[in-house]
């Protein structure tokens, strides 16, 4: 049995679709689903300008898709790590160790008659980078001991609402889905 389609639409295509059936006095159910991922795909050096300007406190690159650096020693909260000035944060030829900004994927779709419109898009989280006191393993020269040092931290705050949300005709009616079941063959 072949799978019922699917169309992949842009945003102003996806609102237009929802618009005229609206107008046909359709009731229309659209699904948005938000999940969350922190893999390689937004590495710092991949970011554009206007996105890295935001980090720029803390660090520097010379170019798009080159190494960043560490300008000042900061604290990554999400893996824990303690980078000094010089480090190098996010390197294309070293993907393992480096700092990636986590996102949302966001998939709006509805359907019609079986087929499924969508409309996927990648939320990127915010820096939050602040001057705070932090407690860090000071190791080496037989020394093992915890101590308070003042130090940059680097945190990621999830986008705001706004910036998930598609302005939809007052009509249509929208559901949150949190989690995605998805069957699987037990036979």
């Amino acid at each position: 049995m072949k799978g019922l389609p699917t169309y992949e639409c842009n945003e102003r295509q996806f609102v237009e679709n929802i618009r005229r059936l609206s107008e046909a006095h359709f009731k229309v159910i659209v699904n948005r689903s938000s999940i969350p991922y922190w893999d390689d795909k937004f590495g710092l050096s991949y970011l554009p300008e206007s996105l890295f300007k935001k980090y720029q406190m803390i660090l520097e690159r010379k170019a798009l898709r080159s190494k960043v650096v560490a300008k000042k020693p900061f604290f990554d909260e999400s893996h824990k790590t303690l980078y000094t000035a010089g480090d190098i944060v996010h390197s294309l030829s070293r993907p393992g160790r480096s700092v990636r900004v986590p996102y949302f994927k966001v998939e709006y779709s509805f359907s019609v008659w079986g087929e499924t419109y969508s409309y996927i898009f990648d939320a990127l989280f915010e820096p939050d980078i602040r001057l705070g006191k932090k407690s860090i393993n000071l190791q080496g020269r037989g020394v093992n001991k915890k101590r308070g040092v003042l130090v940059h931290t680097l945190a990621f705050k999830p986008p705001h609402e706004k910036a998930i949300q598609l302005i939809l005709p007052s009509s249509v009616v929208m559901l949150d889905i949190k989690h995605r079941v998805r069957p699987f063959n037990i036979w």
